[in-house]
């Protein structure tokens, strides 16, 4: 005789189970998208400044990512241009805030600083959603 599974189910209590599981997984998917970026803008800010100097015989900056948003995240991507005193690029990284961010929670990142560059623009072009989560 086969093993029965015992969590009260049924068959099609587990095919509702996993419809609605698929359901909420492409939601947030859908919340992720690129094509929803406007969406975020409220959702992340960044601060910088240079690293002390001497701290580090290369030049650095280190900065925070702060989550509004009401998601976990985690994976977040920043892209960092360097601007020169007429606000021209003097170049381009990418650089990623360490570990998961909690809603209203905080990260940070470190970056070499840029030659010719005077200030930064700093934004977040990705991110992974983790799971929906409550504020403090």
């Amino acid at each position: 005789m086969g093993r029965e599974r015992r969590d009260g189910l049924g068959a099609v209590g587990r095919v509702v189970a996993m419809r609605i599981h698929l359901a909420l997984v492409l939601a947030l998917l859908a919340l992720a998208s690129p094509s929803r970026a406007a969406d975020w803008d409220g959702w992340f800010h960044v601060s910088w400044e240079p690293e002390p100097e001497g701290k580090t015989p290369t030049p650095r900056i280190e900065g925070l990512v702060r989550n509004d948003s009401p998601y976990r995240v985690t994976d977040v991507q920043l892209e960092v241009e360097g601007l020169t005193p007429d606000e021209r690029s003097a170049g381009r990284r990418v650089v990623w805030a360490l570990g998961d961010i909690e809603p209203g929670g905080e990260s940070s990142f470190v970056t070499e600083a840029m030659d010719g560059a005077v200030t930064y623009r700093i934004t977040v072009t990705s991110f992974d959603l983790v799971s929906v989560g409550s504020m403090h």
